[in-house]
This record gives C-alpha cells, structure tokens and sequence, in this order.
C-alpha cells in the first residue's frame, strides 16, 4: 500500500488545513495510508525516530527544496516530495493519479478530518524555526558562521553546518539574506527564495551583513538586559 506524510504544519497558516483535509480525505478514499503531522520541522529538529519512516513514504507539504533540506538535516537523503503550500489539492492528488470527483460525497469524511486538524498541537511564536542548507548551491563560503550572533552554525569537517537549531530566533531569517548563493532556507519564511521557493519574492536578498550583525547583536544584548532585570 502506498503511503503517503501529509505536514499540516499547524503553527502557520501556510498549508491550508481545508486543502489538507480533501488532500487526506480523498488520498484515503483512493486506498492509501495517510499519516498527519503537525509539524515537520520540528520532528527533523529534535532528529526524531519519527523521520526515517516519514521518509520511506511520499512526503506533502511545502516546497521540495524546503523538505530535501530539512530530511537531509534529520540524516535522510533520498525523498520524494510534493508541494501542498503552492499547489491544491486537487492538483497534488492529480501528480499521484488520483481524481477528486467523489470528493463533495465525501462530507463526513472531510468533517472528522477537520476536527483532527484543529486539534493538532499549536505552538505559536515558539514553534520549530531554524535554517537548513542547501547542500547542493552552499558555496562553503563561511558567512552564515561569521554573521550569526547566536551560535547556530558551526564548521565541522571544513564544512559549515546547522549544529543547534534551538539558538536560532524566532522569525528571524537575516543570515539567509547574506548568503551569496541563496543556499540558506527558512521553511517557514513568508517568501521565496528564502523559504525554498523557486520565485524571486524576497527583494532584500542581498544586505550588508555587518549592518545585519550589529541589529541582531543588539537585540540579543537586550534581550539579555531584559532577563537580567526580571
């Protein structure tokens, strides 16, 4: 039986929940095994045992530079994605042969879906947020690692690499705008390139990085102050 990972990627509103219900409703109604998650990212953050099953099964959820980065940060190079943040459902299901025409009989179906979405776990503001690299663009230049503030990167074996994804802040995807290459992504970014998109929607792409490094070492200096205090 064919299987199927469907993110619902429940902290953002990036992946219609309703899209995902007709996704999963319609994929069951076809004969294959459909498994929720509420959030990829972070299972590929905390490296869960949860990836390598995830990654024996074809994987829906937003951009496919976005999943192959994160799987390879988890140790799992080889997977097969398909792109529910740009594309319907109707047309995800349509690249696995599958037709949607049943899908208004199916109200039942798609309402206890819906409840099972919406009570997936929300952590808003503090979800899974962190880089991943593009291996296959990454220049090994060394920016990332010179720029951030926060201790994310680190070189190992004479490459840089994403060693604690927990230092990262929050919504911030200013290293990504260093990058020469654009090899750094934030899958949950709002914009592509930076979130694996393919589209040239980021404009700012290019900034100074010494102007950037002082505005998040401020930051951090406040942050700190602010803790101090309490």
């Amino acid at each position: 039986m064919k299987k199927i990972t469907i993110c619902t990627c429940s902290s953002r509103t990036f992946i219609d929940k309703d899209e995902v219900a007709k996704m999963a409703t319609a994929a069951q109604k076809a004969g294959l095994e459909v498994r929720l998650i509420s959030d990829l990212c972070e299972l590929c953050e905390n490296k869960s045992a949860e990836v390598h099953d995830i990654a024996g099964t074809t994987i829906v959820a937003c951009h496919p530079r976005a999943v192959k980065s994160l799987m390879a940060f988890a140790g799992e190079d080889h997977v097969t994605s398909l792109n529910l943040r740009s594309q319907s459902a109707e047309e995800v299901l349509a690249s696995l042969g599958i037709h949607t025409s049943q899908l208004s009989t199916l109200n039942s179906q798609l309402s206890t879906l819906n409840s099972q979405l919406e009570s997936m776990p929300k952590k808003l503001g503090e979800d899974a947020w962190y880089p991943t690299l593009d291996k296959d663009v990454c220049a090994e230049c060394g920016k990332s690692l010179e720029f951030c503030p926060f201790g994310v990167y680190e070189m190992v074996d004479e490459r840089i690499r994403v060693v604690h994804p927990q230092h990262c802040k929050n919504n911030c995807p200013a290293c990504a705008r260093t990058c020469p290459a654009s090899a750094i992504i934030f899958p949950k970014y709002d914009r592509s390139p930076i979130n694996g998109g393919e589209e040239r929607q980021e404009n700012a792409i290019r900034l100074d990085s010494k102007e950037l490094y002082a505005k998040t070492l401020r930051e951090k200096l406040a942050m700190r102050k602010s803790l101090l205090k309490q």
